[in-house]
């Protein structure tokens, strides 16, 4: 079988996961300041959560928040009574997920309008170049934390690529989440995994650049070499597939697991077809860590769902709708 012509089994990440100790320091930031809106609440049942995620006996709380009515690139908040590690934000060379990014209209004004609303950035908006095969593409970003751990990336970008949010509301300042990423250190069988012969989604480039103006935004050691393949579907939000010619530092998998976790803690993922999506897991080096669990819930609506790993150990959430 040709996998590389067949339809995508996936269309992007539907939503990043992100466990919190109390909802309301994440509603105050992403809906109060980032306009996102609360697109469904309620509770995850204890039978459905510990066969997906292994979080235990209890109910779990969740918020699904959406820009714009946005269906994808949202955010998955779940709060997480007795988290496995304490909250604390990724650097860019920890093994596993790092931030989650979005685009900012004005990324002077957010940094300005947030700082004075009290979430300082750790970096102020800067620019800087990446080389894409034989042009260079202008990157202007910085980073603001969110509570619990959750690094947020706002993007001024040169070229705006699709984004529902921007599309239902052009005048909004803030998208859904376009991108999210994880630093791993097998890229290969990452892009893979997610790839036109795996998942299906594209890969737009994949290129080994060096530059000074990433290295100060990043926190790299000067002169590093960072790989960065980035994956799309048909929609938000995308995959940044990170790797650097330095030492990886601390090691995040093993405490980045959904409902067990503060912080961005794994990815939700929208599927048509679930036992392909699993066999697809299988072959690309994946892990299938649980079986087929039916739900209604808010996340999800009434799907079908299984917990995965890809081969580089990121959480992953598998579903698919069911009529």
């Amino acid at each position: 079988m040709d996998h590389s012509t067949r339809q995508p089994l996936i269309e992007g990440i539907t939503a990043a996961i992100v466990g919190v100790t109390d909802f309301g320091p994440h509603l105050e930031l992403f809906v109060d300041r980032l306009g996102y809106e609360v697109a469904a609440a309620g509770t995850i049942p204890a039978a459905v959560a510990d066969a997906l995620w292994g979080s235990g006996p209890a109910d779990l709380e969740v918020i699904a928040l959406a820009a714009a009515g946005s269906g994808t690139g949202r955010i998955h908040l779940v709060r997480v009574p007795e988290p496995i590690a304490p909250a604390e934000p990724p650097h860019n060379l920890d093994t596993g997920l790092v931030g989650i990014d979005m685009y900012a209209r004005d990324i002077n004004a957010a940094h300005a309008a947030l700082g004075k609303a009290g979430h300082p950035w750790t970096v102020a908006p800067t620019t800087y170049g990446v080389a894409v095969g034989e042009r260079e593409v202008e990157v202007t970003q910085g980073i603001c934390p969110a509570p619990d751990g959750t690094v947020v990336v706002f993007v001024q970008p040169a070229a705006v690529r699709g984004t529902e949010a921007w599309s239902a509301d052009p005048e909004r300042s803030y998208t859904e989440l376009t991108s999210v990423v994880c630093h791993v250190p097998d890229p290969d069988a990452e892009v893979a995994f997610w790839g036109p012969e795996g998942l299906g989604m594209d890969v737009w480039y994949d290129v080994v650049f060096s530059s000074p103006g990433f290295d100060k935004v990043a926190g790299l050691p000067d002169g590093t070499r960072m790989r960065l393949a980035f994956l799309a579907g048909a929609k938000t939000a995308r995959i940044e597939v990170t790797s650097a010619d330095t030492e990886h530092r601390v090691d995040r998998r093993a405490a980045q697991r959904p409902a067990r976790s503060l912080g961005h803690c794994g990815w939700s993922v929208r599927t048509r077809d679930l036992s392909a999506a699993l066999e697809s897991v299988r072959r690309t080096g994946g892990q299938v860590l649980t079986g087929r669990v039916e739900t209604d819930d808010p996340w999800h609506g009434r799907a079908a769902a299984a917990g995965v790993t890809t081969p580089n150990g990121i959480s992953v959430t598998l579903w698919q709708p069911l009529s």
